[in-house]
């Protein structure tokens, strides 16, 4: 699965599984430019990889505003020249709750900071990436299969994701390009021991029967860890994964099957 001489646009690098994709890239061959909103994350990411021997363009970036997604997309041009692999993790999570508490604006955050956000920075590196059998992959979430109780609107946007996947490939495979999505379930995190601590409160109960109870759901009796799900990212943006588009990938530990 190496993607060694090639250039990989990661957006949405932050401490977890944004840097685990970007050390994955790099440990594989590649190239990367890094994109979130907290320039902090970005230039730490990219320290790591230049220690590991790859370079790395450092891109503090709003993606909801496709100005700052075409400025970004010139600096990329002007480095690198090409982009073979684009890489979207970058996301929003609204409020949770019920549907009926959520406002309009609720709504349209969440929309621009994981559908619009992804959108906009593919059509402005379309130019990079066309006729190089390049590789757009989306990272969803398992909420999308299985909503937890007041995960709403994230739920819902993150299972249109997977919706979109399907058209781009349609849309973009005229242009070599290929799009494919991975689907993590719950990542070994310390986000996650806060999630299960909050969820311990709510039901009663402690974090860490919160966290047994949540594990003996999957069929490997744990959850995945951020480099698990960074490999499936890079199949798919390697030569590996040639002859796949339009496709959707689970990696939850047998979390959810269908």
């Amino acid at each position: 699965m190496s993607t060694d001489g090639r250039v990989a646009a990661i957006a949405g690098v932050g401490p977890g599984l944004g840097r685990e994709l970007a050390l994955t890239f790099a440990g594989a061959g590649t190239d990367v430019a890094l994109l979130a909103r907290r320039s902090d994350h970005v230039d730490e990411v990219g320290r790591e990889v230049r220690a590991a021997g790859r370079a790395a363009l450092c891109l503090p970036t709003d993606l909801t505003d496709r100005d700052r997604c075409a400025e970004a997309a010139r600096l990329i041009g002007e480095r690198y020249g090409t982009v073979d692999v684009l890489v979207h993790n970058a996301f929003s999570r609204p409020p949770l709750g019920p549907l009926d508490e959520r406002s309009a604006t609720d709504w349209h955050a969440a929309v621009d900071g994981n559908i619009l956000s992804a959108t906009n920075l593919l059509y402005e590196l379309l130019p990079l990436m066309q006729g190089r059998t390049a590789s757009v992959v989306l990272v969803s979430s398992i909420s999308a299969r299985q909503p937890y109780p007041g995960s709403g609107i994230y739920a819902v946007v993150k299972s249109a994701m997977l919706t979109l996947v399907q058209v781009l490939a349609r849309e973009l495979g005229p242009h070599a390009v290929r799009v494919n999505a991975v689907v993590p379930g719950y990542i070994e995190s310390d986000n996650l021991e806060a999630f299960f601590a909050d969820a311990g409160t709510r039901r009663g109960t402690s974090a860490a029967q919160a966290r047994q109870s949540a594990e003996a759901t999957t069929c490997l009796g744990r959850f995945v860890t951020a480099r698990e799900v960074a490999d499936v990212v890079a199949f798919f943006g390697s030569p590996a994964s040639a002859g796949v588009t339009g496709q959707t990938l689970d990696v939850n530990a047998g979390q959810w099957f269908g």
